[in-house]
């Protein structure tokens, strides 16, 4: 039946009968654009099955290119991920990057990778030919990468740019196409707007845009993979402290990518570290688009997302777990309890047992520099436990909006200014160990985590007993973090404007609310004329209150998912009689009574957090 209005459509004059004489002309207009089969099938088969509605979204509308490049679900349509979207996005950015530095652009080119996803390595392709055909010198991984590899290859070749495909965690039916400055780090504004724009004037694709026959090794074509694999492992190599007795230690750890492309990687991350090879898990650790062991292959979803791993160490006597995303740019870690139960770490405590650990090493290492030039960032919805540190020890630590291009940008402007940077993270398991790459990078993160943990159980230790000693001495950061999945906009907008269309709320339940930063609308309660220090966004709706009892709380919507996520601290400074568990109680009581008054998840159709 497809096939027959597909010859109807092609062939006779595209006659296409939607009801609707403009929706007709968007139908003919893309069927004359679309090259791919699948995808013109797709669409013919929407109009079959008469889902007019659905042709009329994904035809009249058109990813929005942001700071965190394009992604969205794969299929037919200007709303979509596919071959017209990846070309006319790619035309812009070409476009776009010979406005500002011409001369760049044609001598170092760009670097461009692709996870194991489903389409990546033709979208890449895709991506290359376009840049190809303009005479810009491309350098195309042969194979599927880590994310980390583009950024790092960037700042190794000096290239005007680069760009991952990748979904990173998000859901099979899902990719995208990450965007990467000269500097190595992603794009912040303007440059999201001005792509953006030139993309708006590059949607016209001739026969030769769809040409991959160029696309073939030649001068300006090259592989950077065995060069980018060397140099970065040598930088890795760097981190390790104890390398020669690593080897030594009586820990087992277990290791799953979760489908994705860190198998092979972390297998490298490991044996340039010099620890033991780590225990796979058979069912996940090959690359697999479907993710078919996983309901979403994201580790932040905790135990969901490695029962598998799990069940692995205790079958062979592990103790510790790490896993990665797909992209392996996260890092998730788990630890057996003396019960035989596992415990796995939240983003903030691991970034509590990194942060003190890049702290200590970079002492070890160079005894006698000045603590007063060494440097931290982390995100605002993340913990406070940098400052916390940073504050005790005499070195800078500061909070910027989320997302690694923030954190990035503000190391490479500190280390211009004369300060190192050390580590940057956020709690959505993110890490930054140094700056050769310029972004998470879930690989080097997890060998410095291995060797570390090695060490302390040659020692007769836990990772948990170490992050016990850092909340010792500077204080216990207790957070409570999750979210709710919506998918109306309608409904975010309702309920970030009931809180502060009719005055900000002064209280939650019993808790009483001493301050309010709006970084939509640009509002700081704190400051002396209300504005904030951080920049605003009116696009993503996020609002921190702090309490009279020492909570932080953030309501933020995802900038590539459709949740709404919260975020809430208490810190208990050393000295406080207070124990950790009436801490938790106390917040957990707050954030109940926040969600029911705030967020109400009944009256909005908020779907809770699966287990």
């Amino acid at each position: 039946r497809i096939q027959i209005l597909f010859e109807i459509m092609s062939v006779k004059g595209l006659d296409v009968d939607t009801g609707n004489q403009e929706l007709n002309d968007k139908v003919r207009s893309w069927l004359n654009l679309d090259r791919n089969e699948n995808t013109k099938s797709e669409l013919i088969g929407l109009i079959t099955d008469k889902k007019h509605e659905e042709v009329e979204r994904i035809l009249s509308n058109r990813m929005t290119f942001g700071t965190a490049g394009l992604r969205s679900r794969m299929g037919p349509g200007y709303l979509y991920m596919n071959d017209v979207t990846i070309l006319q996005s790619t035309q812009g950015l070409f476009r776009y990057l010979e406005e500002m530095d011409a001369t760049l652009l044609k001598e170092q080119g760009v670097v461009i990778g692709f996870d194991a996803r489903h389409n990546s390595q033709r979208f890449a392709r895709r991506t290359a030919s376009v840049f190809l055909r303009h005479g810009i010198p491309v350098y195309l991984f042969s194979r599927i990468t880590p994310t980390p590899f583009v950024p790092f290859g960037v700042v190794h070749y000096g290239a005007a740019a680069g760009i991952m495909v990748t979904a990173s965690h998000n859901p099979k039916q899902d990719n995208g196409y990450k965007v990467y400055w000269k500097n190595g780090a992603q794009i912040i504004p303007p440059h999201d707007k001005g792509i953006a724009s030139a993309i708006l004037n590059s949607l016209e694709l001739d026969d030769d845009a769809w040409n991959l026959d160029i696309v073939k090794p030649n001068k300006i074509l090259r592989d950077p993979y065995d060069e980018v694999f060397q140099r970065y492992y040598e930088e890795a190599a760097k981190h390790s402290i104890t390398r020669e007795s690593n080897s030594s230690s009586p820990l087992k750890i277990v290791y799953t990518p979760l489908h994705g492309v860190g198998q092979e990687f972390m297998k490298e991350s490991f044996k340039t570290f010099g620890l033991n090879e780590f225990v796979s898990v058979p069912l996940q650790c090959k690359p697999d688009p479907e993710f078919p062991t996983v309901a979403f292959p994201n580790p932040e979803e905790g135990k969901s997302a490695l029962d598998l791993a799990m069940k692995e160490a205790d079958a062979n006597g592990c103790s510790v777990i790490l896993a990665n995303d797909p992209d392996a740019d996260r890092l998730a870690c788990a630890e057996k309890r003396t019960d035989g139960s596992w415990y796995v770490f939240t983003g903030d405590e691991l970034g509590a047992i990194l942060g003190y650990l890049a702290f200590q090493n970079h002492l070890l290492k160079n005894p006698n520099s000045s603590v007063e030039s060494l440097y931290m960032v982390s995100s605002t919805v993340s913990s406070k436990i940098l400052k916390s540190i940073a504050k005790v020890e005499g070195f800078l630590a500061e909070e910027c909006l989320t997302g690694f291009k923030w954190m990035a940008n503000y190391a490479i402007r500190r280390e211009a200014e004369g300060y190192k940077c050390l580590f940057a993270y956020e709690d959505a398991i993110g890490y930054m160990y140094g700056t050769r790459v310029l972004d998470k990078d879930g690989i080097s993160a997890g060998g410095v985590l291995s060797e570390h943990a090695s060490q302390l159980y040659g020692k007769g230790r836990t990772l948990y007993s170490y992050l016990e000693e850092v909340f010792s001495k500077y204080g216990y950061h207790v957070t409570n973090n999750s979210y709710f999945l919506c998918y109306e906009p309608e409904t975010v907008k309702r309920i970030f404007g009931k809180l502060r269309n009719n005055g900000y709320p002064s209280s939650v339940g019993k808790f009483k609310i001493t301050g309010v930063r709006d970084l939509t609308v640009g509002y700081d309660s704190s400051t002396p004329d209300n504005k904030c220090l951080l920049p605003t966004d009116p696009s993503c709706q996020m609002i921190t209150f702090t309490f009279e009892n020492g909570c932080v709380a953030t309501l933020r919507t995802s900038g590539t998912e459709p949740k709404l996520k919260y975020y809430t601290e208490i810190i208990r400074r050393p000295g406080d009689t207070a124990t950790k568990t009436s801490i938790k109680e106390e917040l957990a009581e707050l954030v109940k009574e926040m969600v029911a008054e705030f967020l109400q998840p009944e009256v909005n159709g908020l779907k809770p957090r699966p287990n």
